[in-house]
């Protein structure tokens, strides 16, 4: 996910070697949590206002972070990214802005022993934990920093967030618009690679927040480990779609290239790979076929289609086609205009008939337009497929047999899953986004980033009556009387 560090993007740490930029967000956090303990939690009008000023950053640069974007894509799409890195943050802010009073308020909860019938009071009430981490990978910067802070700062918390160093236009311009929009013992941010990542997973953080690849979330793990720092791993895999029998083929083509094609495949939740049954496969492809010439009809100066984000991206992709094509593997490239996309970093479309599991787009998460098709006969043949393989991210299911739908949900494991859709739960405001298993733990949106980014502290507060004088020491027939009564059956 990192690369080399990089400067960060303010005047106080340009040119700083990537020792005394580490000091620095080291030192940055410390003046957070001090000041957390010396403040206190904030106010609901507080972090409501906190919570106004992001989304006022995101609506009123709109075009310079689309434009940001593009840059570091070489090429991404304004209207793409206005939808996944503008909106879907912004409408995550505004549920949080709603429901945060809501969210403050104590839990009341029984209290036992009959202490509730004479005024004891039980309850649980959420209290911010200190200083919130995030590391924000490079595919979706805007959408990934900014979406867990809606909740951490509802929660009351601070926030530190480094930004990868490989989409470095709108690294910096957050930077510069987090630092304009507010003070640094509130939310701060840098860019950098794996030295500051390494260095920032291992500070005293309160809670930390990453997403990235499995193979970095275990290094990020490991070194949270030493400060026990709580985690919310995000990290991707390879999301599975199945589409059943009788399902609408054109349909469904339809929809997964409406979120295949969104950051060209470069989402941690974009379908993976397809498995359909081997009587619907050949039409399925001329479905796919039929809808990318629809949606992409030129790719080179098509503003909708974006271009792999990095170099290497770009030569990942390049070595997973060649890898297929030695491997035998059919090879359907959809270019409708037969453009020359060598000189960019634009891929072609491109499905892959049936590939055997040692290629490299089935051993590895795509993360690109290639999308591999494979045929099966019996569903039991798709469930044992994905059960043997670490759990994904998302699972996507096509067909109109309920009791197959029903099915596929008991018999699978996955972060989210979508019924005839693709990637829509995570615009569902409403509801949690996280992984399981190799895909990571933890959620965040829908409140479950507010609990997770708050200390649920349990209090209780006795009657005025003192009931625990019945099972305090010495001990006599009263006591063994109520035990009875308590253990009855």
């Amino acid at each position: 996910m990192y690369s080399e560090l990089t400067d960060l993007n303010n005047d106080s740490s340009t040119d700083m070697d990537p020792v005394s930029i580490i000091s620095l967000v080291r030192a940055v956090l410390a003046r957070q949590q001090a000041a957390s303990l010396v403040e206190g939690p904030p106010s609901a009008q507080l972090r409501i206002e906190r919570i106004n000023r992001v989304i006022s950053l995101l609506v009123d640069n709109q075009k310079d972070l689309c434009e940001a974007l593009a840059s570091d894509f070489t090429w991404r799409s304004h209207d793409q990214s206005l939808l996944a890195d503008v909106l879907l943050p912004v409408r995550g802010l505004e549920y949080a802005r709603k429901h945060v009073r809501r969210w403050m308020r104590p839990e009341r909860r029984r209290a036992e022993l009959g202490g509730g019938w004479l005024g004891a009071k039980a309850a649980i009430h959420y209290q911010p934990l200190g200083t919130i981490g995030i590391i924000s990978p490079w595919n979706f910067p805007i959408a990934i920093a900014l979406g867990p802070l809606a909740e951490a700062l509802a929660a009351g918390n601070r926030a530190m967030i480094i930004f990868s160093d490989q989409s470095p236009a709108t690294a910096n311009l957050l930077i510069d618009l987090l630092a304009d929009t507010f003070d640094e013992l509130e939310v701060a941010a840098f860019m950098g690679g794996a030295e500051l990542g390494a260095a920032f997973s291992s500070m005293p953080l309160d809670h930390l927040v990453f997403t990235g690849s499995p193979r970095v979330g275990r290094l990020v793990m490991r070194a949270a480990a030493e400060n026990l720092t709580p985690l919310t791993l995000e990290l991707g895999g390879k999301s599975p779609t199945i589409i059943g029998r009788g399902a609408d083929l054109d349909n469904a083509a339809r929809r997964i290239w409406g979120g295949k094609g969104v950051s060209s495949g470069q989402a941690c939740i974009a379908p993976d790979y397809v498995l359909v049954h081997e009587d619907d496969r050949e039409r399925l492809l001329t479905s796919m076929q039929l809808e990318l010439q629809r949606m992409f009809p030129t790719l080179l100066n098509n503003p909708d289609y974006t271009a792999m984000a990095t170099p290497g991206q770009y030569q990942r992709m390049q070595r997973c086609v060649r890898d297929a094509r030695e491997q035998g593997v059919r090879i359907i490239e959809v270019n409708p205009a037969g453009e020359d996309l060598s000189h960019s970093r634009k891929v072609a479309p491109t499905l892959l008939v049936d590939p055997p599991d040692t290629t490299l787009a089935m051993q590895e998460e795509v993360f690109g337009p290639l999308l591999p098709i494979r045929s099966y006969q019996t569903l039991d043949e798709v469930l044992d497929y994905i059960n043997a393989r670490p759990r994904p991210l998302a699972l996507y299911y096509f067909g109109d047999d309920r009791a197959e739908a029903k099915r596929v949900l008991e018999r699978t494991h996955s972060g989210g899953a979508c019924i005839n859709e693709v990637m829509q739960h995570l615009f569902q405001a409403d509801l949690p986004f996280g992984g399981c298993g190799n895909s990571g733990f933890g959620h965040y949106r829908g409140g479950y980033g507010f609990r997770a980014f708050s200390l649920q502290r349990s209090v209780f507060t006795p009657p005025r009556f003192d009931v625990m004088a019945m099972v305090r020491p010495p001990h006599g027939p009263l006591f063994r009387r109520l035990m009875g009564f308590l253990l009855k059956r």
